[in-house]
């Protein structure tokens, strides 16, 4: 069987899934690995062509096969040969998800003929990363979502990662408070933390950390963002928008509004935004206004030299503890 794994960085967990269930399948499979970007197709192609009635089951993968020019020919050509014993995986990867047509058609066809299976990756969602995370680690999605905003999305730190929970937990519960003394943290999600420490007004461990890190702009960014979410919810609320407390009804009123908080075209997860109400509801929409306004004004000095990072920041903290659950409950 040959199986064509394409599209963007999300394509990598089908990539591993399949090669996995392959080994699982055939524990004694032989497996050859060639890249068309070190120019091995045509040891690749090789490998495909010689068959033998007494060999056993092989597996022969094939890397950015992208970088082979008329890949569309190259595909038909492979798909026509008559191989035995081999499981057959390509990998084609294209970070903007574009096909060109003609590949497109090729691959319908080959598949329509039960020459190929494909697996085609064209938008840069997390959902497949998610399900991988919800499989390996029998989770449901809300922890697979909290345990990927610690670690990131990158598919082979992931993986590791996720080999490394399996080794810790050893059959236990999972436990997202435990693993955070195990598992190698993203720096944005320990800005993401920072920056709830800071709207929760606690912010005795944030200036130590800004000093030891030097991080003023990241959380400078991470607040400003922050703070245009809670602005925007808290606008939607005057409009006379319902938020639940309830995730799942969260989910379905969040569909209604989640025009109002795209970003580069790119709407964020209902679950990322349902976490910021307990946040929101800490600040009065005069308070968040001012604030919105004094982070662009604030990283503005910065870039001017007017004022330092570290004074800029700083300033900003105390600016937004000073304004805490301030008339947060009437207006």
């Amino acid at each position: 069987m040959i199986y064509f794994i394409g599209g963007t960085k999300f394509r990598e967990f089908k990539y591993f899934e399949i090669l996995n269930k392959l080994r699982e399948k055939n524990p004694n499979i032989s497996e050859s690995f060639f890249d068309a970007e070190l120019k091995e197709d045509e040891n690749f192609l090789e490998k495909l062509m010689t068959n033998s009635i007494f060999s056993s089951q092989e597996l022969v993968v094939l890397k950015r096969a992208q970088k082979i020019k008329k890949f569309e020919t190259f595909l038909k050509n492979i798909a026509n040969l008559d191989i035995i014993n081999k499981q057959i995986i390509i990998d084609y990867k294209k970070e903007d998800g574009k096909l060109n047509a003609e590949l497109k058609k090729a691959l319908d066809k080959l598949e329509k003929d039960k020459k190929i299976k494909n697996f085609l990756f064209l938008k840069d969602e997390d959902i497949e990363i998610q399900n991988y995370v919800m499989l390996e680690l029998k989770i449901n999605k809300k922890n697979a979502s909290s345990l990927l905003e610690m670690i990131g999305t990158n598919p082979f730190k992931v993986k590791n990662e996720i080999e490394k929970i399996k080794i810790f937990l050893d059959g236990e519960k999972f436990d997202l408070k435990k693993l955070k003394n195990i598992i190698s943290i993203e720096k944005e999600y320990k800005i993401y933390e920072i920056t709830k420490e800071i709207l929760s007004n606690r912010i005795n461990e944030v200036m130590k950390y800004l000093e030891q890190t030097k991080e003023y702009m990241g959380v400078l960014y991470s607040l400003y963002n922050e703070l245009e979410v809670l602005y925007k919810i808290k606008i939607l609320k005057k409009e006379g928008k319902q938020f639940s407390s309830n995730y799942n009804t969260f989910k379905i009123q969040f569909e209604k509004v989640k025009e109002a908080f795209k970003i580069n075209n790119r709407t964020p997860n209902s679950y990322a935004i349902f976490k910021k109400l307990e946040l929101e509801k800490n600040y009065s929409l005069e308070s968040l206004k001012k604030l919105v306004y004094r982070s662009w004004e604030i990283e503005n000095s910065i870039k001017t030299g007017k004022i330092e990072m570290s004074a800029g920041v700083e300033t900003l903290i105390m600016h937004i503890s000073s304004l805490y659950k301030i008339d947060c409950i009437i207006k």
